[in-house]
């Protein structure tokens, strides 16, 4: 019998490499995707085992997580080329809800009986890490870099480009430089933080996903996959979901019963499904399936019911929910306040001041430092605190870095420059 949890497999790092054959207009071997996960795939399923897994699917809350896309291009003018204009990151946001929310009148909608609402939304970033507003677009030239890495792993390098703090942000990088038709995305995925996790490797500090860039959102590109479904996918992958046909083989599938057991990937939409190997039609329409965007239009009540898991449970998922990404700045703070506050020594060596002045009393702060490409540095997390206190400076090669300071009253941002 199928059950709801990772399959299991005998490598420390896992990579779901992910090959068909395009037998439409593109005659050419096609990756729909890659999958890596962060650690040792038996221990991510013992840990969701020792969680008590959803037999219904959470009906009254909705998950709602924060993107930063980070369109990386090669110094075209915004709106032109792989500088993908707003508006098709807007579209690709939509299309995200329609899919994940089930909606209506829109092509993520079915009538299947194992088919439900993720209550899953998507929402582009409000607050960057440093506090100030965003629209959740951010532009990079890659020819204006020079990028350390070179390409030992594909999230390390395009992450040094620029990252914002993962467990904040769901991090979504456009690729100009993957041909057309070979790769469409890649994802990491879910990461456990149970006593024992320091015995496996971590594959790739960088988390989040990567998506060719003519494959991102709504598109005219002379593709079968030009609706935006490519991120769909890549997100189930990101929130914990399998392909549904597992490993390959019938016995080696998703673990999910209510999708039926493939033995191999689907690449076309035809009239009649194939069947499955229980007897029952295969699920073209599945969103971890591998046929065209026109055919998917569902997740099912069991991969619901993973994906909720892994929101509930797994560090840098959980956290995306309650990102202060979602909302937009604080403001309306009296400028007496956050004035009073005072960093020094301003350039910093060692150690850093923080002064909050004699009568001012702050609750629930969290101190944050940052890198000018977002990269977080350090988090630290009080209670209270009042009057001063001292913080002890990490060991870094950046030269300058910016501190925030959030309670429940205030957000205050200093720049630093390190000595």
């Amino acid at each position: 019998m199928k059950t709801c949890k990772f399959t299991s497999l005998s490598v420390l790092i896992l990579s779901l490499v992910c090959t068909w054959s395009v037998r439409a207009q593109h005659q050419r071997e096609t990756e729909r995707c890659q999958v890596k996960t962060l650690e040792n795939s038996n221990y991510f399923e013992n840990w969701l085992q020792t969680r008590t897994f959803k037999t219904a699917i959470n009906t009254t809350d909705i998950y709602k997580i924060p993107i930063v896309v980070h369109v990386l291009h090669l110094g075209e003018p915004e709106g032109e080329g792989f500088n993908l204009p707003k508006e098709q990151i807007e579209a690709q946001i939509r299309i995200l809800n329609e899919d994940f929310r089930r909606k209506e009148g829109t092509p993520g909608f079915n009538t299947h009986p194992d088919g439900g609402d993720a209550r899953i939304e998507f929402i582009l970033a409000r607050t960057s890490p440093d506090g100030k507003a965003t629209d959740g677009i951010v532009r990079i030239d890659m020819n204006q870099l020079e990028n350390p890495e070179k390409f030992p792993s594909s999230f390390n390098f395009y992450g040094q480009y620029s990252y914002w703090d993962p467990e904040q942000y769901l991090n979504v990088w456009t690729l100009p430089d993957w041909p057309a038709e070979t790769l469409l995305g890649m994802a990491t995925g879910p990461v456990t933080d149970l006593p024992g996790g320091d015995r496996f490797e971590v594959s790739d500090p960088v988390d989040g996903i990567l998506i060719n860039a003519p494959y991102f959102g709504p598109s005219d590109i002379d593709s079968n996959y030009n609706r935006g479904r490519t991120l769909t996918h890549e997100i189930g992958h990101f929130l914990g979901l399998l392909h549904i046909w597992g490993a390959t083989g019938c016995d080696k599938d998703d673990y999910c019963e209510d999708t039926p057991p493939q033995n191999k990937s689907h690449s076309v939409c035809p009239a009649t499904p194939p069947l499955a190997c229980d007897g029952r039609p295969a699920m073209i329409e599945n969103y971890m399936n591998y046929t065209p965007d026109g055919c998917m239009n569902i997740f099912t009540k069991d991969q619901i019911s993973r994906m909720h898991t892994v929101l509930e449970n797994s560090p840098r998922r959980k956290s995306l929910t309650t990102s202060p990404g979602l909302e937009a700045p604080v403001t309306g703070i009296p400028d007496v306040v956050a004035s009073a506050i005072k960093v020094f020594p301003n350039p910093v060596a060692d150690h850093l001041n923080i002064d909050f002045g004699e009568n001012q009393v702050l609750n629930k702060v969290s101190i944050s430092c940052y890198t000018s490409l977002g990269k977080k540095i350090f988090t630290n997390h009080y209670d209270k605190i009042s009057k001063r206190i001292t913080l002890k400076m990490p060991f870094t090669a950046e030269k300058v870095l910016f501190l925030q300071l959030r309670s429940e009253s205030l957000v205050v941002n200093r720049k630093l420059v390190l000595r």
